[in-house]
C-alpha cells in the first residue's frame, strides 16, 4: 500500500504525456498481433494476455495520473480496472490450461474470472450513471428487449445445427447464450451513455463510449465464434483461433476509449487553466 502511495504522489506517471501512453500501447499491441499472425504460442494465448495486459496498464496510468491519494480513486474506474484485471488474469489462465497443462480450458475456472470482469463492468456503468443520470427503467427496459431479441436469434441459430448433435456440455450450451448478451450489453450500455453525453458534454469527453460500445461488439462475434465452434467443430484446424483476432481488437478498442479518454481530461485541463489564467488577466 506504501508503494502505491508513493507512486502515485510521485511525478513519474503525473508527467506522462498522451504521446509517451500511445507509443507504450502500440508497441505492446503490434507485439501481441505479431504474435497471432505468426502462430507462435497459439495454445498459450500468449496474444490475448499481452492485449489485456496493457489495457490494465493504460487504467492503471489512468487512475495514478489523475488521483491525488489512494482514497481518492475514482470508483468507477476502480471498477472498470477490475474488469480488465479480472480479464486480464483469465486470459493468463486460459493459456496456461490449454497451452502448459495441454487441457480443455473451456469451460475452466478462468470463465469465472471472465464473469466477475462482467459483473465488474456492471457495476462501472452503475457508478457511471451517478454522473449521467440515465432512468433506470429505461435501462432495464432496453437491456431486457436487447437479451430476448439475441436470445431468440441464438436459440434457431443452434436447433439449425441440431442441437442434439452437439459435442459440449449443459454448460458450453450456458456460456454460448451468457456471452454474447453481457456483450451486447457492454454495446447497449456505452451507446446510451454517449448519446446521453452528447446532450451533457461540451468538451467531447463522451467520445471515448463510442469505442467501448465497438469493443462489445468485436468481443460479441468473437464469442459467438468460439462458442459455436466449441460445440460444432466449424473451423479448420487452422482457423481454430480465429476468435483471439476479435479479442485482440476489442482489447485494442478498449486501449483505445482510454487513450481518448486521458486526452479528453488533459484538455480539460488545459482549457480550465487558460481560463483561470485569462480571469486573472483581466482583473488586473
Amino acid at each position: 500500500m506504501r508503494v502505491l502511495t508513493n507512486i502515485i504522489n510521485s511525478g513519474l506517471i503525473r508527467n506522462l504525456s498522451v504521446k509517451s501512453i500511445l507509443i507504450f500501447f502500440i508497441v505492446f499491441e503490434a507485439i501481441a498481433f505479431g504474435l497471432y499472425f505468426s502462430g507462435t504460442f497459439d495454445r498459450y494465448n500468449i496474444s490475448n494476455v499481452l492485449s489485456s495486459g496493457v489495457i490494465v496498464g493504460l487504467v492503471l496510468i489512468f487512475l495514478l495520473k489523475y488521483t491525488s491519494s489512494i482514497g481518492n480513486i475514482n470508483k468507477s474506474e476502480l471498477f472498470f480496472l477490475l474488469t480488465l484485471t479480472c480479464w486480464f488474469g483469465a486470459e493468463i489462465l486460459y493459456g496456461y490450461l490449454n497451452g502448459y497443462l495441454q487441457i480443455d480450458a473451456y469451460p475452466s475456472v478462468a470463465d469465472i474470472l471472465y464473469i466477475f470482469g462482467y459483473i465488474f463492468f456492471v457495476s462501472f456503468l452503475w457508478f457511471m450513471n451517478r454522473i449521467y443520470k440515465i432512468e433506470l427503467a429505461y435501462i432495464m427496459s432496453a437491456t431486457i428487449t436487447f437479451a430476448l431479441i439475441v436470445f431468440y436469434v441464438m436459440y434457431i441459430a443452434i436447433f439449425v445445427y441440431e442441437i442434439y448433435s452437439f459435442s459440449g456440455s449443459v454448460i458450453d450450451l450456458t456460456f454460448l447464450f451468457v456471452y454474447p448478451i453481457v456483450d451486447l450489453f457492454i454495446f447497449l450500455g456505452s451507446m446510451m451513455f454517449y448519446f446521453r453525453g452528447r446532450t451533457i458534454s461540451i468538451n467531447k469527453g463522451h467520445n471515448f463510449w463510442l469505442f467501448i460500445s465497438a469493443a462489445g461488439v468485436v468481443f460479441f462475434v468473437a464469442d459467438v465464434i468460439f462458442g459455436f465452434n466449441d460445440l460444432f467443430k466449424l473451423l479448420a484446424e487452422d482457423d481454430i483461433y480465429l476468435s483471439d483476432l476479435f479479442y485482440n481488437l476489442g482489447y485494442i478498442l478498449f486501449g483505445i476509449a482510454f487513450i481518448v479518454r486521458i486526452s479528453s481530461l488533459i484538455m480539460g485541463d488545459k482549457s480550465n487553466n487558460d481560463q483561470y489564467l485569462g480571469s486573472k488577466k483581466i482583473k488586473k
